[in-house]
C-alpha cells in the first residue's frame, strides 16, 4: 500500500509516530465502554464500537436531533468535520457534501434504500429528521462496500424503531411534539405512536410543518423559501428470542411549496413544485449467537422520487421521476487461518435506477427516459497479526449497464473494482494510528450521458454517452483517542484526527460552451475534465463529564484541477466549530453556546455564471441553547441561531443564510 510522501510529510507524520489508533476500548468492561461508546455500522456493514472503527465516521444520534430542533440536513450535519451542505438554504435544494463532493459522489441510504437522485439544482433525498433514530457519516471513499458513487463518503440514515421508542416492558408508548421558529414563522408539529405485543412492534409517526419565507441578517427577505410538508413513518418489527429477526417499514415525505425552478439559485423562474418522497423497505437478520459463520443482513427495498413542478408566469408543467429498486445482502464470518484470526464481510448488492420526465406532458430531453443496472459483488477481511496490528483488505466489483429509451442505441456499460487496504496499529490503550488506500469510481449519470434539449435561449444540451466514470485515489493517516476516566471517576475525552489525499481522474463537469466557433458552439454537455486533487485535514474533540462538556470540530481542505493549476468549484472554506455546555444532572438542565469560526474562501475558478456572487467572506456566528426536563414526561428545548444577526453566506451556496432565529420546541412521551 502507498501513501503520498507529500502528504505525509506537508501534514504531520511526527505527530501520527507518537500516536496510534483504538482497537480496543480502555481496561473498562465491555458493557460500560459500549454505554459510553458509539455503536457504528457504516464502515464496515457490521456493528462495532466508534472506537474501533478504522475510518474517520461521525454520529448524530437520537438526542442530538432532539436537542438541536433538526428541521433539515442542514440542521442536522451543522458542525460536523468536513460535512457541510451545497445548494441551501432553499430545503428543496439540499445536498450532502463531503470533503468539498457532492452531486452524486456522496452515497445516501436510508434503512439501507439508496438514494439515487442526481439533477442539478435539485436535492438528493427528502426526509424529515424528526423521523430519524441516528445518522452515521463516513468520510472518505468507500466503494469497496458501497459502489459507484462513494468517492465522498456515505450518509446513513436510520428511522424509528417502536422497540427503541418504547421504555423497558412497556406495551405502548409514543411521543407528541410543538415547535415553532421565528424567523420564517414555522410551525411544527408531531405525533409518534408505538406498541408491542409479545415479538413484534409496531410504529407509526407523523410532522407537519409550515414556514414563510426566512430573512437574512439585513432582514432582506428570501423569496420562494417557504415550505409546507408532511412526513410519515411506518414501521414493524419482529423480534424474537431465535436468531431471526424482520423489520419491515414505509417512509413518506411531501412537501407542496413555491421554489425556483433552479430551486439553489438567488434567480430563476418561480415554479409551484410537489416535491415527493416514498421509500419502503423489507430487512431479514440472521445471527445465532453461538455461530461464527452467520451474521446475515438482507435488505431490499423500492424508492419513488417524484418532482412536479409548474412554472407560475408561462404554466409550463415539467416531471422528473426516479424509481430505485434494489437488494443488498452481506454476511460476516469469522475464522482462523495459518494461526491468523480473519473477519470476513461479503455480499451482493443489485439496483436498478428508472427515471422518466415529462415536460407539458411529452417526453422531456432535459430528463431523458433511462435506465441503469447495477450488480455489485464485495469481500473484505480483516487480519489480526497481533493484539495490537490488523490489516484489512477489501475489493468489489460493479458492472453498471445504462441505457436511453430514444433509439434503444445510446448504451454505455462500466466494469469497475474498487480495492481497498488498511492497517492499524495500537500504541496504547485507546490510542493508536491508521494508514489507508483506498480506490473509488463514480459512473456518469443518467441525465449526465443522456441529457439533450435547450439549456437555455441560444445554447443547446448535447447527450454524452462516452463518458468515464470518476476514479477516486484516496491515501489517509488518522488517530483516535478514547479514553475514560482521564481526571475524574466520569469523564470521557474522543479525540480524531484525520489527514488525507484523494487523487481523482476524469473529473466530471458540466462544459457551457458559447464562443459560435467550432462544432460544439453554443452548446453545453457533461464531459470528462481535467483530474482533480483534494487534500485536507479533519479534527474533532469533545471532553465530556457529568458537570459539563467541550468540543471542537475543525476542517481545512484544498481542491485543486490538476490540469489547469485551478481551484475546484464548491470547496467549503476552513472552519472550526467551538462548543460547550454546563450541566444540572439533578434538574435536567443543560445550557451551551456553540462558536461557528468560518474562514473567506476566496480560491474559486473562474466562471462565467451571472449567479456566482464571488468570494465568500468570513464570518463568526454565535448559537445559544437550553435543554430542560420540565417533568419526567415533558422536554423544553430553547435556542437562539445566529443570536447577533450578522449577514453570512456559506461558501458552497448562492444564498443568504437566515438571520437571527428562536427555536422553541416542547416535548411530551407517554
Amino acid at each position: 500500500m502507498r501513501i503520498a510522501l507529500p502528504l505525509l510529510s506537508a501534514f504531520g507524520l511526527p505527530l501520527l509516530l507518537s500516536a496510534g489508533y483504538a482497537l480496543a476500548a480502555d481496561n473498562a468492561p465491555v458493557e460500560e465502554a459500549a454505554a459510553l461508546d458509539d455503536v457504528v455500522v457504516t464502515i464496515s456493514r457490521r456493528e462495532q464500537l466508534q472506537s474501533e472503527a478504522v475510518a474517520p465516521i461521525s454520529v448524530v444520534d437520537r438526542q442530538a436531533i432532539e436537542q438541536g430542533q433538526t428541521r433539515d440536513l442542514e440542521d442536522l450535519f451543522e458542525g460536523l468535520p468536513g460535512v457541510t451542505i451545497s445548494g441551501g438554504p432553499r430545503r428543496d435544494a439540499l445536498m450532502p457534501t463531503i470533503r468539498g463532493l457532492t452531486d452524486g459522489r456522496v452515497v445516501v441510504r436510508i434503512d439501507g434504500a439508496r438514494q439515487n437522485l442526481q439533477i442539478r439544482h435539485r436535492g438528493q433525498t427528502f426526509l424529515d429528521p424528526n423521523l430519524l433514530e441516528r445518522v452515521e457519516v463516513l468520510r472518505g471513499p468507500a466503494s469497496t462496500l458501497f459502489g459507484s458513487g462513494a468517492i465522498g463518503g456515505v450518509v446513513d440514515f436510520r428511522t424509528r424503531d417502536p422497540f427503541q421508542l418504547l421504555d423497558g416492558d412497556a406495551a405502548f408508548g409514543g411521543r407528541a411534539l410543538l415547535g415553532y421558529q421565528s424567523n420564517a414563522d414555522e410551525g411544527i408539529g408531531a405525533v409518534t405512536l408505538a406498541g408491542r405485543s409479545g415479538d413484534v412492534g409496531l410504529l407509526g409517526s407523523v410532522t407537519r410543518s409550515q414556514s414563510e419565507d426566512f430573512e437574512d441578517g439585513d432582514g432582506v427577505v428570501e423569496p420562494f423559501s417557504a415550505t409546507d410538508t408532511v412526513s410519515g413513518l411506518l414501521k414493524a418489527s419482529w423480534r424474537p428470542q431465535g436468531p431471526h429477526q424482520v423489520t419491515a417499514s414505509y417512509l413518506d415525505y411531501a412537501d407542496d411549496s413555491l421554489s425556483r425552478v433552479t430551486a439553489d439559485r438567488p434567480r430563476g423562474d418561480a415554479v409551484r413544485r410537489l416535491t415527493r418522497q416514498r421509500t419502503g423497505t423489507v430487512q431479514y437478520a440472521f445471527a445465532p449467537a453461538a455461530s461464527r459463520l452467520w451474521d446475515l443482513d438482507a435488505t431490499i427495498y423500492q424508492t419513488d422520487l417524484s418532482l412536479d413542478g409548474r412554472e407560475r408566469d408561462s404554466g409550463n408543467r415539467n416531471v422528473s421521476e426516479l424509481r430505485t429498486t434494489g437488494l443488498d445482502i452481506f454476511n460476516v464470518s469469522s475464522a482462523e487461518w495459518v494461526g491468523l484470526r480473519h473477519q470476513l464481510s461479503y455480499g451482493v448488492e443489485l439496483y436498478r435506477d428508472e427515471q422518466i420526465g415529462r415536460e407539458n406532458g411529452q417526453p422531456d430531453p432535459g430528463f431523458a427516459s433511462s435506465e441503469q443496472r447495477t450488480v455489485g459483488l464485495f469481500l473484505q477481511d480483516r487480519i489480526l497479526l497481533s493484539e495490537a496490528l490488523a490489516i484489512t483488505l477489501g475489493a468489489r466489483f460493479d458492472r453498471i449497464r445504462q441505457s436511453a429509451e430514444r433509439d434503444g442505441t445510446e448504451i454505455s456499460r462500466f466494469n469497475e473494482w474498487s480495492p481497498q487496504a488498511t492497517v492499524s496499529y495500537r500504541l496504547l490503550d485507546g490510542l493508536g494510528v491508521y494508514a489507508s488506500y483506498a480506490e473509488a469510481f463514480r459512473a456518469p449519470n443518467l441525465r449526465e450521458l443522456f441529457v439533450a434539449g435547450e439549456h437555455f435561449p441560444g445554447n443547446t444540451y448535447l447527450p454524452n454517452p462516452e463518458l468515464e466514470p470518476e476514479r477516486a485515489h484516496n491515501e489517509e493517516i488518522g488517530l483516535n483517542w478514547l479514553r475514560h476516566r482521564l481526571w475524574t471517576a466520569d469523564d470521557r475525552i474522543r479525540v480524531q484526527l484525520s489527514i488525507f489525499q484523494n487523487d481523482i481522474d476524469d473529473f466530471l463537469e458540466q462544459v457551457v460552451r458559447g464562443d459560435g466557433a467550432g462544432s460544439l458552439s453554443n452548446t453545453t454537455r457533461f464531459e470528462n475534465v481535467e483530474d482533480a486533487r483534494l487534500r485536507g485535514v479533519e479534527v474533532s474533540l469533545r471532553y465530556d463529564q457529568s458537570r459539563f462538556y467541550l468540543g471542537l470540530n475543525g476542517s481545512l481542505l484544498r481542491g485543486d484541477d490538476q490540469g489547469a493549476d485551478e481551484p475546484l468549484e464548491g470547496i467549503p472554506a476552513d472552519s472550526i466549530r467551538l462548543s460547550g455546555a454546563w450541566k444540572w444532572p439533578s434538574r435536567a438542565l443543560e445550557a451551551g453556546m456553540r462558536l461557528d469560526l468560518v474562514a473567506r474562501q476566496d480560491r474559486l475558478p473562474p466562471t462565467t455564471d451571472p449567479d456566482a456572487p464571488g468570494p465568500a467572506p468570513g464570518y463568526v456566528e454565535t448559537d445559544l441553547f437550553l435543554s430542560a426536563a420540565l417533568s419526567p414526561a415533558l422536554q423544553l428545548e430553547l435556542a437562539m441561531d445566529n443570536v447577533f444577526d450578522r449577514r453570512f453566506r456559506q461558501a458552497t451556496n448562492l444564498i443568504n443564510n437566515p438571520g437571527r432565529n428562536l427555536r422553541m420546541q416542547l416535548a411530551y412521551r407517554f
